[in-house]
């Protein structure tokens, strides 16, 4: 092979595998993405139910007094 073939297989090689590298990155961004957006609205629906637990256990029932 010539030295021109040679470093464009050499060339075509770091392109395919920077190519593959990009797009193992965005498909671990986009996944990071989607278990954060999991996470907050977990964390959102925690903090709702807490809020009405809370409020909840504040409201005390009114306590019948029973006829002598």
């Amino acid at each position: 092979m010539s030295y021109i073939k040679t470093q464009a297989l050499s060339l075509d090689a770091t392109a395919t595998s920077m190519a593959n590298s990009i797009s193992i990155l965005m498909e671990n961004a986009q996944q990071c993405e989607a278990n954060s957006q999991i996470i907050a609205n977990t964390s959102l629906v925690q903090c709702c139910a807490l809020m009405i637990a809370a409020g909840a256990a504040a409201i005390k029932p009114a306590v019948k007094q029973s006829s002598p």
